[in-house]
């Protein structure tokens, strides 16, 4: 299960010099704990506890650096360098302002945090933006000191600005940023949930866990039971941060202790919130009556922007469907050619707030594929209420094309031009998925169903009915007009890479 995280900013580093262990849980080193009844016993055995493990982590290998590479600022500094000497060469810029310019470019990229540990949940594309958003100023800043320079100087320099961001951007495109080594605190299976969740992104590395007991829960990592070596074990295991998933149930207290004691060693805290696909957006925290809460807001599912949505949709689905009716023409022609029956098929679906509607699709079955399915129940390859078959019988040798290259769904923009379905949203359901519904597949039917959405560009058909659903709740819980821009620019490479697609 995907948590949402806070992070926790740490305090200043030099106040504190070695690592404040938290009250110790319990331990995998050693004997059984003695009786409660006898507390000196229970000291000692503690004590005994905490040195063997403190002896097992220091037996680990020095940790690896958490810094940003040294070969970024020094390639930054070698590239403005030579630019500028070009620059200079070539009379573009007095020998002055290029050596300025070489010197002050590197330092504006390191004061925009360009070579710092990349956090929890950057992308690839973060670095290249800091990147840019740091050419904006300092074309800004070449502004700010155009009283000492003539004109052509201005407009120079802006452009050596300007080929001084796309140098820096292209090793932050082709290297990307390094993947962040973790460490999980929690429940056993509850670390071992995140674990998969971050696993799948390939976005993470897990190097160590702190669980809250003994489980037979496989990790299949070092694994530590308690959390007041948590700071020792995330130095020794060169750990960027430490994710402190929701049932580790640490006091207030502790969790102000392992945050200093994160601090000394250089490492990070995360909070686990337990919200489930919750965008960072839809999030603030907020300090009230004494206390830090997280404030979650609402979903858009009306207003301004759902209006300006579907009136951009209707719009933009009447000008490609009629641009599109040759090729459907042709492709109706094909089908009747093939195989006798209708060229478009017609199948009931559940819309928005459960009103049914007619949805429209270029026929790639035979006419009698719903008498056939009966007999194909037993062959069915996914789990919940879904049915697919990847080798199904029923689709003809045209409609497999169709299918491939998602030409069989061109009618569903005349469904959105009536206003029965929506450009993007969650995946129009069947009344016999609907009537199988629990109540988080219900959510779904509190927008309009989309030609595409999350699910198509995540994996359509490859998905599993939890995966499916999961990701219809993430678009409707999350959605915004850019979250729509996107999908579509992602649909065109999910259409063209086939995934999923039968």
């Amino acid at each position: 299960m995907t948590q949402a995280r806070v992070r926790v900013d740490a305090p200043d580093e030099g106040l504190l010099a070695t690592p404040i262990p938290l009250p110790r849980v319990s331990s995998e080193v050693g004997a059984p704990a003695p009786a409660a009844s006898d507390p000196t016993a229970g000291r000692a055995w503690e004590a005994a506890e905490l040195a063997a493990l403190d002896d097992e982590l220091s037996t680990l290998p020095s940790p690896r650096s958490r810094r940003a590479p040294g070969w970024a600022i020094w390639l930054d500094t070698v590239l403005a360098s030579v630019l500028a000497v070009g620059a200079a060469a070539t009379g573009m810029l007095s020998a002055p302002v290029a050596l300025m310019s070489a010197v002050a470019w590197p330092l504006l990229l390191l004061s925009a945090g360009h070579y710092r540990r990349s956090p929890l949940g950057q992308d690839r594309l973060a670095g290249v933006w800091v990147v840019l958003a740091t050419g904006l100023r300092g074309a800004v800043l070449a502004l700010a000191v155009s009283p000492w320079l003539v004109a052509d100087d201005l407009v120079a320099l802006a452009e050596l600005v300007a080929v001084f961001s796309v140098a820096s951007a292209v090793p932050s495109l082709l290297v990307g940023a390094r993947r962040p080594r973790l460490v999980l605190a929690g429940r056993p299976r509850d670390v071992r949930e995140a674990m998969l969740e971050l696993q799948a992104t390939d976005r993470h590395e897990v190097v160590a866990a702190c669980v809250t007991r003994r489980s037979k829960v496989p990790l299949d990592l070092p694994t530590y039971v308690g959390f007041d070596f948590s700071s020792q074990v995330a130095h020794r295991h060169g750990a960027d941060a430490v994710v402190v998933l929701p049932g580790a149930r640490l006091t207030p207290s502790e969790v102000r202790r392992l945050h200093w004691s994160l601090a000394g060693v250089g490492a990070e805290l995360y909070l686990g919130t337990g919200l489930l696909d919750v965008e960072p957006q839809r999030t603030r925290v907020v300090s009230t009556g004494g206390i830090d809460v997280l404030h979650v807001t609402r979903p858009v599912l009306g207003g301004p922007r759902r209006l300006l949505k579907d009136v951009v949709e209707r719009a933009l689905a009447l000008a490609a469907f009629v641009m599109a009716l040759p090729l459907l023409a042709v492709l109706c022609l094909a089908i009747r050619l093939e195989t006798p029956g209708p060229a478009l098929f017609r199948q009931e679906r559940i819309g928005r707030n459960g009103v049914p509607f007619t949805m429209l699709k270029l026929r790639s079955m035979g006419v009698d594929a719903e008498v056939v399915r009966q007999g194909l129940v037993a062959a069915n390859e996914k789990d919940g209420v879904l049915f697919k078959i990847a080798d199904d019988p029923r689709i003809t040798r045209l409609g497999a094309k169709l299918r491939r290259y998602s030409l069989d769904e061109l009618p569903q923009l005349w469904n959105v031009v009536r206003g029965d379905m929506s450009l993007v949203g969650p995946r129009p359901a069947l009344p016999s998925e609907v009537a199988q519904y629990d109540i988080d597949p219900k959510r779904r039917l509190v927008v309009k169903p989309g030609v595409t959405g999350l699910w198509q560009v995540s994996g359509r058909s490859d998905l599993t009915w939890a995966e499916s659903v999961r990701l219809d709740l993430k678009y409707v819980d999350n959605w915004s007009l850019g979250l729509d821009a996107r999908i579509l620019v992602r649909t065109v490479r999910a259409v063209l890479g086939h995934r999923g697609a039968y």
